[in-house]
C-alpha cells in the first residue's frame, strides 16, 4: 500500500505544470513584486507544491463547485469562474462569483481545519478576519471589473475547511488596498523597463504570514528572490 501511495502522490506531482505568465496576476498581485517578476520572466522556481498540497488544492476546487450552487440558490444573477484582462493595467484574474445586482465579489476559500477557532461562542479564522493576500487578489478582481464598467461595493470571503466548517466574513471594498495594488503595478510595470523591484519577503511585512513566507524563490538557507536568477535565466535561454 506504501508503494501505491508513493506512485499516487508522484502521479498527483507530475500534473503540475508552471503558468506562462503574459499579464500580471490577480492571484499573484500579494507576492513579493520581484517574485511576481520572476515568474513574468518565466524563471523556475526554486520550491515546488508538494504533491499532497496540489491534492487539498484539488479538493479545495471540489469544495468550490459543491457550495457554488447554493450562492446561486441565493444570488440567481451569480457569474462564476469570469476570466478579466486589462491591457491598460497589464491585469489578469479569474474571479470565483460575482453578483452586478449585489454588486459583490463572493470568494470561496479552502482551509484546514486549524484555520478555525472559537470566539466568543462563534467560529473564525485565528486571526478574526479574511487573510491579507486574499483581500489583495479580490481587490484586483474589483479593479478588472471596474475597468468593464461592472460596480463592485463589497467583497464576502466565505472560508470552507475540508471537514465542513464555514465562516463568512462580509467587507466593503477598501480603497486603501486598491490603492498599494495600483502601486503594485506601476513598480511592476517599472520592473518591464528594466528596473528590477526590490524583495519585500520579511517576516515584518504584512503580508508574510499569508503570502510572502511561502515565496517560490526562496532557497532551503532562508535567501529569497536573489538578483542573479535574473542572470541564469537569460544565459539559460
Amino acid at each position: 500500500m506504501d508503494n501505491l501511495a508513493i506512485k499516487l502522490y508522484k502521479s498527483i506531482h507530475d500534473d503540475n505544470k508552471p503558468r506562462v505568465f503574459e499579464h500580471w496576476h490577480a492571484s499573484s498581485i500579494g507576492e513579493c513584486p520581484r517574485a511576481h517578476y520572476f515568474k513574468r520572466l518565466g524563471i523556475k522556481p526554486l520550491t515546488t507544491p508538494t504533491a499532497s498540497k496540489m491534492l487539498r488544492w484539488q479538493a479545495g476546487y471540489i469544495i468550490e463547485e459543491v457550495i457554488r450552487p447554493h450562492l446561486l440558490k441565493l444570488y440567481p444573477d451569480l457569474t462564476s469562474n469570469v476570466r478579466l484582462t486589462s491591457e491598460k493595467l497589464d491585469l489578469t484574474g479569474e474571479y470565483d462569483n460575482y453578483s452586478e445586482k449585489e454588486k459583490t465579489i463572493f470568494e470561496i476559500k479552502s482551509v484546514s481545519g486549524f484555520a478555525f477557532k472559537k470566539h466568543n461562542g462563534t467560529v473564525h479564522l485565528r486571526g478574526l478576519k479574511p487573510y491579507l493576500g486574499h483581500e489583495y487578489q479580490n481587490h484586483a478582481y474589483v479593479e478588472l471589473l471596474r475597468e468593464i464598467k461592472k460596480p463592485v461595493e463589497n467583497i464576502v470571503y466565505i472560508y470552507i475547511s475540508l471537514d465542513g466548517l464555514i465562516v463568512a466574513y462580509p467587507t466593503k471594498v477598501n480603497p486603501n488596498i486598491t490603492k498599494a495594488i495600483h502601486k503594485r503595478l506601476g513598480i511592476l510595470e517599472e520592473a518591464l523597463k528594466g528596473v528590477t523591484p526590490e524583495c519585500l519577503c520579511d517576516s515584518e511585512h504584512p503580508l508574510w504570514d499569508s503570502v510572502m513566507r511561502w515565496c517560490d524563490y526562496q532557497t532551503p538557507d532562508g535567501d529569497c528572490c536573489d538578483i542573479n536568477l535574473i542572470k541564469e535565466n537569460k544565459d539559460g535561454e
